[in-house]
């Protein structure tokens, strides 16, 4: 009898160890979290990413949209340098503020692996055109999560793959779907003639710009406007007399100054350039178009293109949409 008792105990242990081991197994499997990414790589991590380095300051910038900024280790050094961007992160993060967060890039451009790697973060986040840094960080096993913002659905994908992996899956829903319906307002006037935009490339790069199937070109089609130049290519140079053929009825600038237009003789002709229809996204902070912020790149378009979008409507769109994007009041003021 006695040895039949120890014998039923000992099963009973062995049961219960099993059983232990099962949920752990299970726990684990239940706390995994997946996404694919930009190169359709499907990204799978053994919890919510907890320590997190940013190599694109247009990612950070959605880190802090999703409410997870207190899961970053390390960002771009460009947060600090890019005047706008440092005065607008510094209102939400002391940590940026201060300048206490960790810059792991040379001379604020190329990225440090072993500064990425003394962070010891469970995940980077970075675009897919980093092809060096991924191959060498993956190599390390360091999970990394990668972005194209190529167009619209990629930009809502993206953020809500990495909404996942950080816990915020539910929010970054929310700020998709708010985007979404704001674009479906932007309809072009059927009274107005549909304008045309020359867009021109940062730095005083007036020649270059962004053809058609680019991510500028889908921001200046939901304004309701037109891209000027019908070119299928990314970033086609051209000369001012191809310009003067598409004959654009303004010119937007990116990080570039009015001057940059102006002081061109080569243009000084150009009907946009007479009619002083050249016109400046400044402060860029606000219309980042690689982020679900191209919605209000193109509300900043439409206004320039059509009377009846004024500017008091922008502003209060603008401040509605800064209120739901970070879920806080007055961040405009």
């Amino acid at each position: 009898m006695k040895v039949n008792r120890i014998i039923v105990v000992l099963l009973l242990v062995c049961s219960g160890i099993l059983s232990a081991c099962q949920n752990r197994q299970s726990g684990t499997l239940n706390s995994q979290v997946k996404a694919v990414d930009s190169r359709g790589k499907e990204v799978v991590l053994a919890h919510v990413a907890k320590r997190v380095v940013v190599l694109f300051p247009s990612l950070v910038d959605e880190v802090y949209m999703l409410g997870a900024e207190n899961s970053l280790v390390g960002i771009p050094e460009q947060v600090y340098q890019v005047e706008d961007t440092y005065s607008f992160l510094s209102k939400l993060d002391q940590r940026i503020a201060k300048k206490e967060l960790a810059t792991p890039t040379f001379a604020g451009q190329a990225n440090n692996v072993e500064s990425i790697v003394g962070l010891n973060p469970d995940l980077v986040l970075t675009f897919n055109t980093d092809q060096d840094n991924i191959s060498q960080l993956e190599d390390l096993g360091i999970p990394v999560f990668t972005f194209s913002s190529q167009d619209e659905k990629s930009i809502f994908n993206e953020l809500i793959g990495m909404g996942a992996l950080l816990g915020k899956k539910a929010r970054a829903e929310e700020i998709v779907q708010f985007v979404s319906a704001e674009i479906k307002k932007m309809t072009a006037p059927k009274d107005q003639i549909q304008k045309k935009v020359y867009y021109a490339w940062s730095k005083g790069r007036v020649l270059s710009t962004s053809g058609r199937g680019s991510l500028i070109d889908m921001a200046i089609r939901l304004s309701g406007a037109a891209n000027a130049c019908p070119l299928e290519m990314e970033a086609p140079n051209v000369g001012a007399e191809t310009i003067y053929k598409w004959n654009p009825d303004l010119i937007i600038l990116w990080n570039s100054k009015l001057a940059d237009v102006y002081n061109l003789k080569e243009l000084a002709a150009l009907p946009a350039v007479r009619n002083k229809q050249v016109f400046v996204m400044s402060p860029s902070f606000p219309f980042d178009p690689h982020t679900v912020k191209f919605m209000l790149f193109a509300k900043q378009i439409r206004h320039w293109c059509f009377s009846d979008y004024t500017k008091q409507q922008l502003d209060q769109d603008m401040t509605i949409a800064f209120e739901k994007l970070y879920g806080k009041a007055g961040l405009l003021q």
